[in-house]
């Protein structure tokens, strides 16, 4: 009875929360029932809608074949083992990736982000995630694996497929945490990342984590933050030598890590700018509500949730172009903000190619008024700015206003509306209903029983908090008289009683 009434409620948000439910059957019957019993009215409705969960997985090789064949140009790679009776397998793994997303990422930023999240169903497992990001900073899911865990066998499979598929260009930059299966998947060399080259590199977020878990010297992390995100070489330094002044140790540490492989300043622009994986984490809790869910009908969402996409943010881009902008909002956003810093700077120039460009008002920025060398043939600015972002800073913008020169000639084409109008160029086709789809006569696919969840109790869902999560606290002070250390209750400056 209770799976009845809350069967609307589910379908709608199957990651509604259970005390919701409570209060839902309070509310009609004028009873409270007991959280357990609403937990399985809760599964009972989820099996009633999606399906069983040992059904789940012998539907979804028919789910493959409708793929392939109402989506041309899918690819899907799944590995499976033999069980002990014939016409049975046990599932291992599982590589999709849509025709659309693998046309859509070749107009993208040259950089994909790759992640892993825990699934909460009655199976354990992870979903590995690629996402990229187009010209108007839109996050693109690119492709997706159902596996075992983080292990170097699952990030192996993942990312062979992902370089064979969906990014065999040259010169694409991997961002990831520092987990050691993913490196070594990596730096494999049968998984083709190094040939034609590619760069990996670290979130910023993580290495300051593992700072703290290393260090114990949570107050210095500012510090390395800071020097991962300094733009150009002389202000990585400055910041390296703050540290250096309060901690020889940690210093020592940092060192460890190879500087191309954290910092802005060193890595050649290979980053974009994207100093952490928060692209790929954004998008773990966007299908956060569907990772509860039975394996087909998580397979299928992430079709109904990627399908949208293209349409709503193709026609947009469309109606952009068709307006006469040339470049996507963020990268016009970025370019007004240039000119108007650039009309208080004052050019000498050298030569065509090369300027000084010194500022004449605070930069607001951080750090004092400065003069920059600008090399408009090498692509160069001394403030860094140039070469992380790929579009013109202020500095630049004068040196061609001096020159009479079109700085929009130092902006990527990716950054132009065109551009993003070719990332969603192709929509998805139409999947017909199930009447239509074609009948499967492979072998039956089982969950192994080993990656059964038996532990009591449902699964966490929200993320475990680090110590990356406590960045940016704001340090605790007093109410009355705003300093550290104490409270109101018992702060030394409060007034005492009138006379």
């Amino acid at each position: 009875m209770i799976c009845e009434n809350i069967l609307s409620l589910v379908e709608g948000n199957v990651t509604i929360e259970v005390k919701t439910l409570v209060a839902h059957i309070r509310d009609m019957f004028n009873y409270t029932i007991s959280y357990k019993k609403a937990w399985i009215a809760k599964n009972k409705a989820i099996v009633r809608i999606y399906g069983d969960w040992e059904e789940s997985y012998q539907q979804l090789p028919q789910w493959l074949m409708v793929m392939k064949r109402w989506l041309p140009g899918t690819v899907v790679k799944m590995e499976t083992s033999p069980t002990a009776l014939d016409g049975q397998v046990f599932f291992e793994r599982l590589f999709w990736t849509f025709k659309q997303c693998i046309q859509g990422f070749a107009f993208c930023k040259p950089i994909v982000q790759v992640d892993g999240t825990w699934l909460y169903g009655k199976y354990k497992g992870t979903l590995l995630m690629a996402v990229a990001q187009d010209g108007n900073n839109h996050i693109l899911p690119v492709a997706f694996a159902i596996v075992e865990g983080e292990t170097k066998e699952a990030w192996n499979f993942f990312l062979k497929n992902l370089r064979k598929y969906v990014t065999p260009q040259e010169g694409i930059c991997v961002i990831s945490d520092r987990h050691a299966s993913i490196k070594s998947a990596y730096e494999n060399p049968l998984n083709g990342w190094n040939n034609p080259p590619t760069t990996h590199v670290y979130c910023i977020r993580h290495i300051g984590q593992n700072f703290v878990r290393e260090t114990k010297q949570k107050k210095l992390r500012p510090l390395v933050t800071n020097m991962g995100y300094a733009p150009s070489e002389p202000s990585f330094k400055y910041w390296r030598n703050e540290l250096r002044k309060e901690s020889v140790e940690a210093l020592n540490w940092v060192d460890k890590i190879p500087k191309e492989k954290w910092t802005q300043a060193y890595d050649g622009g290979r980053r974009w700018g994207h100093m952490t994986s928060n692209l790929v984490e954004a998008m773990n809790a966007v299908y956060k509500e569907i990772r509860s869910l039975p394996i087909t009908a998580l397979v299928k969402a992430t079709y109904s949730k990627t399908t949208p996409l293209f349409g709503t943010r193709g026609m947009d881009a469309m109606a952009v172009l068709a307006s006469g902008q040339v470049y996507s909002v963020p990268c016009q956003k970025r370019i007004t903000d240039a000119m108007t810093k650039a009309q208080s700077h004052v050019v000498t120039r050298h030569d065509r190619q090369r300027f000084a460009v010194e500022e004449t008002e605070d930069p607001h920025e951080g750090r004092p008024k400065d003069t920059f060398k600008v090399h408009l043939e090498e692509k160069w600015c001394d403030c860094g700015k140039f070469q992380a972002l790929h579009l013109p800073c202020s500095h630049v913008i004068a040196a061609c206003f001096h020159a009479h020169l079109d700085y929009q000639v130092y902006i990527d084409d990716v950054l132009k509306v065109a551009n993003v109008c070719r990332v969603y160029e192709h929509t998805f086709e139409v999947v017909q209903g199930q009447m239509y789809w074609p009948t499967y006569q492979g072998p039956k696919l089982f969950p192994r029983p080993d990656m059964k969840r038996v532990k009591k109790g449902r699964p966490k869902k929200s993320r475990i908090r680090t110590e990356m999560d406590e960045f940016g606290k704001k340090e605790r002070r007093c109410g009355l008289c705003r300093m550290p250390d104490h409270n109101r209750n018992n702060c030394p400056n409060v007034a005492g009683p009138s006379s």
